[in-house]
């Protein structure tokens, strides 16, 4: 009696990992032929600069894997003779439901802003 509650344990126990395994790649392949429209967003975070990047399903996007925000700041320098330098922020690579955000520091003011995919 043990010894066939031990074999039915086994037998269901492969069986569900099996499962497991193909929804998995199942899954894996449904997202490789996803496509996504993203878009990058800027607004004040406390008077500093913030980037945020997303992306969406969409028949009319592209293949995406990974994506990530690029924010090109104006950081000004020098107090008796101020000037702009240009400082490139990039946000951390993402999966494309997740959002990649970044900010500038102070005494800056936003350049330009955009999406990087891969």
């Amino acid at each position: 009696m043990i010894w066939g509650k031990r074999v039915a344990g086994g037998a269901l126990a492969i069986t569900l990992m099996s499962a497991g395994l193909g929804l998995g790649a199942a899954g894996t392949a449904e997202a490789a032929g996803a496509r996504y429209k993203c878009k990058a967003e800027v607004h004040l975070d406390l008077g500093r600069p913030k980037a945020t990047s997303s992306c969406k399903k969409s028949a009319s996007g592209k293949k995406v894997t990974k994506h990530r925000v690029k924010l090109v700041c104006d950081v000004i320098r020098g107090r008796g003779n101020p000037h702009e330098i240009p400082w490139y922020l990039w946000g951390p690579w993402v999966k494309p439901g997740q959002k990649s955000t970044v900010m500038c520091g102070f005494s800056s003011f936003t350049r330009s802003w955009s999406v990087e995919t891969k």
